[in-house]
């Protein structure tokens, strides 16, 4: 449920205006979370016992006196258990019929007496058990919820008021003045049906005055021919059983919907046993019925996107391919919100929750009529679409999603422009499942996001999309173990001064070395490294190991030139390591080195999406003297403000320029950026020299440093180390 944020703000400001001078003000609670917030201190705190069950009358919430009640631990151990693991197995019995008939018929059944219910003292208790289908939005029925009270004490002294009855008419000043004084509205109707007495409550409850109310019929009292009818059926069957009765009504009383408990109860006449009168006590249940429609909305309802949850889009998902049939009509699109963390690192959490807001009002807007739209989580959207006349109409949609999210968001003053990868499955009838459907759409969706393209598309589901997510699933698995094992190495490229071939430096590269497919390049694995999170660990191996190796050939060389070391960061390294400062400064520590002598290499594409984290080690490390290179410089975003933000050391044209030299087009790009890197005091190195021809051009052209094969394939460490040894192969000039 959405609050109103005007007239939040407005209600913070009157908060604010009416504290006392000098009185410390309370912070003002953030409207995105007061549901929240009420929900849960409503299951804390209530003392009715609270819960939802699903279609197999397992919990799916609970209250914290539902969970005392029982003897569960805690509430979050009831979830997913049935009533078995708490009552007896009759009394579990007769609680799932009646659940099932619920769910069957949509009938809700109210304050049902559940008798002889032992709660963990042992006690027998009777329970007033109220149970309402727990229903969609849409209707569709899901489960149900109830909220039971211990009635023990009224059902005892309800039977001592029926029991004394004789006793209470010779204390009727004492008993009217406590009737006159409920707050629970109380009468007494005679045989005809009329209204013989009613307590100042009651009155109050139904806005007519007492001279409307006595000698009258509910009827003549101009109530609707609803609650005439059902009042009346209550009071007629206690007439002729002479038993009393619990009825949950509803009625319109002074221009509101009023719901009440009224208990109807027999006055019996001591000669001929013969009901004389009813005696009617009610309870104003409204507030009640408005926390169960909350609660019932809330269990199935994001609340920060206001759109279904993951247990309602499962629980549609496997209603609709029972309609669905064998027919094949049903599609799933998931959707994963491209570069969606880089808004929440970059702007904050706020304008991420913001951001994913609007994306829900734009995706409502994109659907057909019918189609579910719901949150899965995170960044991720799910759209269920039903009665599909082809695969066509499935893309249709995908389509129509895509071209919704195209207009910039505008969240906190900013624009954002954001776009979705999405997967689509179609359903193969009756052997398709909630969760195979979702499954295949998130590897659709993981095929969508790797394409060419990379945001903004659809894929459907192909077997092999499968395996791909099988492989990558395995792959990551295999690369944990590889650090256990100690399966990565490093392996060295030279690093010379152009003009005369002098090795100035090393650039350390990593590889795997797999048991089973041997020695594997970094474009084999490092992408999956960044999504899973490993390449920091990984990253902070080859800092330690570059820098250890550097010192071993310093100890190897005494008098010999001091060489420069290049690591490269990966963007998630820079992004989302909070140690990254001290890893490099124990590093540089550990093996005795001084700062200057290491180069961290990073692309321009993590520079221009750096977190705020990553622009705090982007201004200490230069600070403490390590060195900063743009690595690809030209292939990004190749932005000025980059070189004016960043303390950069080196500009590293990509090999892409390098071997376009000769092309109009290449040599001035760069020219453009050795002029540039120059002009600002920066050293240029370029990537991928293979000929003399190209050396030559970039000599020529004023670049001062270079690598690739053409001076040296990445070495071994001892490959290098005896490069270093001998005295002609320090000077690569071929």
């Amino acid at each position: 449920m959405a609050a109103d944020t005007g007239d939040g703000e407005a209600g913070a400001r009157r908060a604010d205006a009416a504290a006392a001078p000098g009185e410390a003000r309370e912070p003002a609670v953030d409207e995105s979370e007061l549901d929240r917030i009420c929900l849960h201190n409503l299951l804390s705190a209530s003392a009715d016992n609270i819960y939802f069950k699903d279609r197999d009358s397992n919990f799916l919430r609970a209250s914290a006196s539902a969970a005392a009640y029982t003897g569960a631990k805690d509430p979050a151990t009831m979830i997913g258990r049935p009533a078995s693991a708490y009552f007896t197995e009759e009394q579990a019995a007769a609680t799932v019929e009646i659940e099932q008939m619920i769910m069957r018929t949509g009938t809700a059944v109210t304050d049902h007496e559940e008798s002889h219910m032992r709660s963990p003292t042992g006690d027998e208790v009777c329970l007033s058990t109220s149970k309402q289908p727990l229903r969609d939005f849409d209707g569709r029925i899901i489960g149900t919820f109830g909220i039971s009270r211990d009635i023990t004490a009224r059902k005892n002294a309800e039977s001592e008021l029926v029991a004394r009855t004789a006793e209470l008419d010779r204390v009727g000043r004492e008993l009217r003045m406590l009737i006159d004084t409920s707050p629970d509205p109380m009468s007494r109707f005679d045989r005809e049906l009329r209204c013989s007495y009613a307590n100042p409550a009651a009155a109050e409850l139904t806005g007519l005055s007492l001279d409307a109310i006595l000698g009258h019929t509910i009827g003549e009292m101009g109530f609707s021919a609803q609650f005439t009818r059902d009042w009346d059926d209550a009071l007629r069957e206690v007439l002729e059983t002479g038993a009393g009765v619990e009825r949950e009504l509803s009625l319109l009383a002074g221009g509101r919907e009023i719901f009440l408990n009224t208990r109807f109860v027999p006055e019996v006449t001591e000669e001929e046993g013969r009901v004389r009168s009813i005696l009617t006590v009610s309870r104003d249940l409204t507030e009640r019925r408005r926390i169960e429609q909350a609660l019932a909305e809330r269990a199935v309802r994001d609340p920060l996107t206001g759109l279904p949850n993951r247990t309602l889009l499962v629980s549609r998902i496997k209603q609709a391919i029972e309609l669905d049939a064998d027919r094949g009509r049903l599609a799933l699109l998931f959707l994963d919100l491209d570069r969606f963390k880089l808004v929440n690192d970059g702007l904050g959490h706020a304008v991420g929750d913001e951001l994913l807001t609007a994306v829900a009002g734009r995706l409502r807007q994109a659907v057909r009529r019918g189609d579910l739209v719901a949150r899965f989580g995170g960044d991720e959207f799910v759209v269920l679409c039903e009665n599909l006349e082809d695969q066509r109409e499935a893309a249709v949609v995908a389509e129509h999603v895509c071209q919704s999210l195209t207009p910039p968001f505008s969240c906190a003053g900013k624009q954002v422009h954001m776009s979705a990868s999405i997967g689509i499955a179609l359903s193969e009838g009756r052997s398709s499942t909630a969760d195979s459907l979702l499954r295949d759409a998130d590897a659709a969706m993981y095929e969508a996001k790797a394409s060419e393209s990379a945001t903004g598309g659809y894929r459907f589901f192909a077997p092999a999309a499968r395996k791909t997510v099988v492989r990558r699933v395995d792959l990551e698995h295999e690369l944990r173990r590889a650090g256990e094992q100690s399966e990565f190495e490093l392996v060295y490229q030279p690093v010379v001064e152009l003009a005369d071939g002098r090795v100035t430096g090393a650039e350390a590269l990593i590889r795997w070395r797999h048991p089973e497919r041997g020695l594997l390049p970094p474009a084999e694995f490092i992408g999956i490294a960044e999504d899973s999170g490993l390449v920091i660990p990984i990253g902070r191996w080859a800092l330690e190991t570059a820098c250890r190796q550097l010192a071993e050939w310093d100890r190897a060389q005494p008098t010999g030139r001091r060489l420069n070391m290049a690591v490269n960061l990966s963007p998630r390294q820079l992004s989302h390591d909070p140690d990254l400062v001290d890893a490099v400064a124990n590093a540089l520590s550990r093996n005795a080195l001084p700062s200057s002598r290491l180069c961290l290499e990073v692309t321009e594409t993590a520079v221009h999406r750096a977190s705020p984290l990553a622009r705090s080690s982007l201004e200490t490390l230069p600070a403490a003297g390590v060195q900063f290179a743009l690595d690809d410089y030209g292939t990004g975003f190749s932005s000025l403000a980059h070189l004016r933000d960043v303390p950069v050391a080196a500009l590293k044209v990509d090999r892409l320029f390098v071997a376009g030299l000769g092309a109009r087009g290449d040599d001035a790009i760069v020219v453009a950026v050795i002029t540039l890197a120059h002009a600002l005091g920066m050293k240029v190195v370029a990537e991928g020299v293979e000929t003399a021809q190209q050396r030559a051009r970039l000599l020529e052209l004023g670049c001062d440093y270079g690598q690739g094969f053409l001076f040296s394939l990445p070495l071994e460490p001892e490959a290098f180390s005896s490069l270093l040894d001998d005295p002609a192969g320090a000077c690569l000039n071929p």
